[in-house]
């Protein structure tokens, strides 16, 4: 694709995204649940669905970030001349 036709592409994907905004913004504002009590069992059990998967995502990033940092580890290591990287240590 030349940068032409995808300008023009992101602007018209921008300008519908504006106008659904826009003709739908009533549907936006809130989930159903959130409509509501605010201590009722489906908000409680929303709030620890969220706590949830923002903990598994937090897991799971740290143990990319941790196999980075080991691999660069290694990779300095291995530069240096001090660990054979044949070995698996």
């Amino acid at each position: 694709m030349n940068k032409q036709r995808l300008r023009r592409m992101a602007a018209r994907a921008f300008s519908d995204a504006l106008l659904l905004i826009v003709f739908v913004e009533s549907q936006l504002l809130a989930c159903p649940v959130c409509y509501g009590d605010k201590n009722s069992a489906e908000v409680e059990g929303a709030r620890w669905a969220i706590l949830f998967l923002l903990g598994v995502t937090g897991t799971v990033l740290s143990g990319v970030v941790a196999f980075v940092l080991h691999v660069r580890r290694r990779s300095r290591k291995a530069q240096d001349g001090t660990v054979d990287v044949r070995s698996s240590n």
